[in-house]
């Protein structure tokens, strides 16, 4: 069980990441039909499945990769604390390469320490070739990134020659949603055209500054969704200079409808902002969800 321990450390953080109401315009909102939003689950069980141990994910025993029929792991790694899980492998009914990145577990101190090393550092041009060089992504993220980065390229090649594709879905909640959207960007700089790639990420944090956010936007394919209160996805602050790419789709505190808030932190009602308008109002339980009734609390 994932726990939740955490809570006073984002309330020890509230007075430097809180979040200001910027003049951002708000936008028209739509909301997702019954069956869009079940087309999500799958997304939601890879999350959760990112939370298991490489043994576990490698043979693909645990109780939500019983629910995901027909993967096939390729490879899986990580020590849960210095180096955050990961897997990646073949889903035969998105006929993509799936790849999955474990978020914080409060229970690793190294895990707690990436979170707060929000410090935003310039990406290496080796991990990042023609990344614009204004751009800024958060220190600790990006070094948990760089941690994994050769071994799951490596396994990424193998299951494109592997399973003939090169499509490619990156899958991850809270922290394991920030490497993902990391991991993304940085396989499409060194893979190239050929390659296509999607990311699907929940209760996300914030990852980098707006040069960054506006070169994900332009480039890679993104869904974010978030859970009524849930704090994580207000840190760090735009105070700091840190700002969401575009794909926000926010589960709402008042009715749990799904709604597509368009735009880069959207400030209309049913948006994240609106209904977390600082930390102090948060509830930290939404950040596990439920997703469609789906709760991503660990392995």
């Amino acid at each position: 069980m994932l726990r939740l321990s955490f809570l006073s450390l984002i309330y020890v953080l509230a007075t430097l990441l809180t979040v200001r109401a910027g003049p951002l315009v708000e936008r028209q909102l739509s909301t997702l039909t019954t069956a869009q939003i079940n087309s999500f689950n799958p997304y939601a069980l890879f999350a959760k499945s990112a939370y298991c141990d490489p043994a576990t994910t490698q043979a693909w025993s645990c109780t939500s990769c019983s629910q995901l029929t027909g993967f096939k792991t390729v490879a899986s790694g990580g020590n849960g604390g210095s180096v955050q899980y990961w897997y990646v492998g073949y889903y035969p009914t998105f006929s993509s390469i799936v790849v999955g990145y474990q978020g914080t577990d409060p229970s690793k101190f190294e895990a707690i320490l990436t979170d707060l090393s929000f410090i935003p550092i310039t990406p290496s041009q080796s991990l990042f070739p023609g990344l614009p060089s204004a751009a800024k992504v958060h220190g600790g993220f990006l070094n948990a990134y760089t941690a994994s980065q050769a071994a799951v390229l490596a396994a990424i090649q193998q299951a494109a020659s592997t399973y003939g594709t090169k499509k490619v879905t990156f899958i991850g909640h809270s922290l394991g949603g920030a490497l993902s959207v990391i991991s993304a960007a940085s396989m499409k700089l060194r893979l190239g055209s050929s390659y296509t790639f999607k990311v699907v990420t929940y209760g996300s944090p914030r990852i980098g500054d707006r040069d960054w956010a506006s070169w994900v936007d332009s480039n890679l394919d993104i869904t974010r969704i978030g859970n009524k209160k849930d704090p994580v996805p207000i840190l760090p602050g735009r105070s700091l200079g840190f700002q969401h790419s575009k794909g926000e789709i926010h589960i709402r505190n008042s009715d749990s409808a799904w709604v597509n808030c368009p735009g880069n932190d959207n400030t209309a009602s049913g948006c994240t902002i609106a209904d977390t308008p600082n930390i102090l109002v948060s509830n930290v339980m939404d950040h596990l969800g439920p997703y469609n009734g789906i709760t991503i609390d660990g392995c």
